[in-house]
C-alpha cells in the first residue's frame, strides 16, 4: 500500500457555509478514492482528528476561510504558509471553538508531529444559523473536490 493520505473536513453544517468541510467529505465519500486515502468528517472538533493526522503520511484539510475575497473563491495553502500568515493574513473561521490554526498550534505544542499538509478553503458567503451552503459556495464544491483529488494524485 502507498502512503496513507487523510482528507479531513472541518466545520459546522448547522452554520450555512461553515458546513463546507463536512459537505465536501460527504461528496468525497461517494467517490472511489485511491487505496490508502481516507476521508474524515471532523465536524467542529479538529483536535479529535489529530490522531488521524499524526498517523498519516500526507494530509489535506478542508474548511471555510475568510480572506476578503468573493464568496466561492477557493484558497490553497500549505500548512506552513497558513501558520506563517495567520497573524496578519487569512483568518480561518469556524463556528467551533478553535480555529484550524489554533488547533494545529495546540497539537504541535503537545509534541504532535504532523505530516506535510495542504489546506483548502472556500470563501464563505454566509456563516449564520441555518443548513445548506449558499449558492456561491455550493457552486464551488465540484471544483474544490477536483482540486483535492488532483492534490492526492500529484502529491502537492
Amino acid at each position: 500500500m502507498g502512503p496513507r493520505v487523510v482528507i479531513i473536513g472541518v466545520g459546522n453544517p448547522l452554520a450555512r457555509d461553515e458546513g463546507l468541510g463536512p459537505r465536501a467529505i460527504q461528496r468525497l465519500a461517494r467517490r472511489r478514492l485511491p487505496q490508502g486515502v481516507e476521508a474524515i468528517d471532523a465536524g467542529t472538533d479538529l483536535l479529535a482528528a489529530i490522531g488521524d493526522l499524526e498517523a498519516a503520511d500526507r494530509a489535506i484539510l478542508i474548511d471555510a476561510v475568510r480572506a476578503g475575497r468573493r464568496p466561492g473563491t477557493i484558497h490553497r495553502f500549505t500548512l506552513e504558509t497558513l501558520l506563517e500568515k495567520s497573524v496578519d493574513g487569512p483568518e480561518w473561521r469556524s463556528a467551533h471553538g478553535l480555529t484550524v490554526v489554533a488547533a494545529i498550534r495546540l497539537a504541535e505544542a503537545t509534541g504532535t508531529r504532523l505530516p506535510p499538509t495542504v489546506v483548502f478553503g472556500v470563501e464563505p458567503g454566509e456563516v449564520a444559523l441555518g443548513e445548506g451552503l449558499t449558492p456561491a459556495v455550493e457552486a464551488a464544491l465540484d471544483e474544490l473536490i477536483e482540486k483535492v483529488l488532483a492534490e492526492i494524485r500529484t502529491g502537492g
